[in-house]
């Protein structure tokens, strides 16, 4: 049984409707009715800042819409936040931003963006955006964030339409100073579903085909490469060759996230047409509540539930099941039939690093940060990476965190010599001794249950 949070420990919040684009594949698809636009206000945000700080909420991505165009409450906002030991982050298409809005930015502390960047063909790229000049201005963009030491990642929406451009457009984001390359399926907006448009579709083999693309890139490129939404694991079969695009997961069934709208209504996944209600009225802990059928595993295909990678895979994308089925906990439309998993990949016993865990000495970051819930600790990495652990594990971690001392294998327990392993992979602690950008390329796997091996 999955383990319930208390509250979410990351929040994508839109602080605006209004967007300067019109994707062919945005989830919000009543831009296209002339309904109200909201815009958030300072003293809303002061409201939501104090909500997630009884939360314990770790991480923000302020988002849109298009952030920039309520560029004031995003300035605003990103400095609040930090002020309260918030981490954030931006998505953004860059469009609207300049040399000042940028200063501003990195002066709030921003030191990331997640854009979006379709194709390395500019007529591509502003047909899926529905904006003539979309790819010059996204790349002048990106290299003003890249001038002034803001990292930068770029989010690939993959569909029929543009699945042959991967790997040029990967090598295009590269050559820009873009360190990361998000290769994300399209999933079509609840409006659509049973009658999801060809130019919008993206089957199996295509998906394959895609992700073997930003793998070529990767090895030629030394770009990093993942995912915004899963794949399922049972589409990958070799999760060895696949191992980026492993540890996605679900991070609304997980109960990590939570999305919430420039009017304050709450949605578990910033696909999701549903509200639970509104933040300003009800709070944070009311509003998660209701987002049960999302974590207790009522979601989860039927079919997914004998599967040993079901913790991690999450039964894929249940916004495309919905697409694709009309259900919730229906099949997400790339799952293979007949599931045949041919190369298995187990982060933690890692013949390597097994050998290595008995030599050296382990320290806990600073960066730290940890979260009581009722019968174990949730102990964030950096950003919106965030693990559950034990209460012995995490207050074992807290101790030496707080001590700045050293442990050894020995001193943590030669019986738990795996969970120090995933400790060790998932970045949760540190070794000055080993070679940590070799040994953490599996970093992203989701493991998120530190306990569980």
């Amino acid at each position: 049984m999955r383990k319930i949070f208390s509250a979410p420990t990351v929040i994508n919040m839109e602080i605006t409707d209004k967007c300067n684009a019109k994707c062919v594949h945005c989830y919000n698809f009543w831009r296209d009715d002339n309904s109200q636009y909201y815009s958030m206000k300072e003293s809303q945000f002061d409201q939501l800042v104090d909500e997630f700080i009884k939360a314990k909420v770790f991480h923000v991505v302020l988002t849109g819409g298009e952030p920039f165009a309520n560029f004031d409450v995003l300035e605003y906002g990103f400095k609040k936040l930090t002020e309260n030991g918030i981490s954030i982050s931006c998505n953004t298409n860059l469009m609207l931003a300049d040399e000042d809005k940028i200063k501003r930015l990195k002066a709030a502390g921003v030191d990331h963006f997640l854009t979006s960047v379709f194709s390395y063909k500019e007529e591509l790229t502003d047909r899926i955006f529905n904006v003539k000049g979309a790819h010059e201005k996204i790349a002048e963009g990106i290299k003003l964030a890249r001038k002034h030491g803001i990292r930068v990642s770029a989010n690939m929406v993959i569909s029929r339409s543009n699945k042959d451009d991967v790997y040029k457009t990967a090598q295009y984001v590269h050559e820009l100073g873009v360190q990361k390359i998000f290769g994300t399926r399209t999933v079509p907006s609840v409006n659509e579903s049973g009658n999801i448009p060809e130019n919008l579709q993206f089957d199996a083999d295509e998906a394959r085909y895609a992700l073997d693309q930003l793998i070529q890139a990767k090895n030629d490129f030394g770009i990093m490469i993942g995912t915004l939404i899963n794949y399922p694991l049972c589409l990958l079969g070799d999760l060895e060759k696949y191992k980026d695009f492993v540890g996605r997961g679900c991070p609304a069934q997980k109960g990590h996230r939570m999305s919430i709208n420039a009017n304050g209504d709450m949605h578990a996944c910033t696909h999701e047409d549903i509200s639970y209600g509104n933040i300003f009225e009800e709070g944070i802990f009311e509003g998660y509540k209701k987002m049960h059928k999302w974590h207790d595993e009522s979601y989860l295909f039927s079919e997914c539930k004998t599967c040993p990678y079901v913790d991690v895979c999450n039964s894929g994308c249940r916004m495309d099941a919905f697409a694709y089925s009309k259900s919730m906990s229906g099949k997400d439309h790339l799952m293979a039939d007949n599931p045949v998993f041919t190369n298995d990949y187990n982060l933690a016993n890692e013949p390597e690093v097994l050998e290595k865990l008995d030599r050296y000495d382990f320290f806990v970051p600073k960066r730290l940060r940890f979260r009581k819930e009722k019968d174990f600790y949730l102990v964030n990495i950096r950003w919106a990476n965030t693990v559950t652990c034990s209460n012995e594990t995490a207050e074992f971690l807290m101790r030496y965190q707080e001590s700045g001392e050293k442990f050894d294998l020995k001193t943590f327990g030669e019986a738990k010599k795996e969970i120090l392993s995933l400790l060790y992979f998932k970045d949760v602690i540190e070794c000055e001794q080993l070679n940590s950008d070799s040994l953490k390329s599996y970093a992203g796997l989701s493991y998120d249950n530190i306990d569980a091996l």
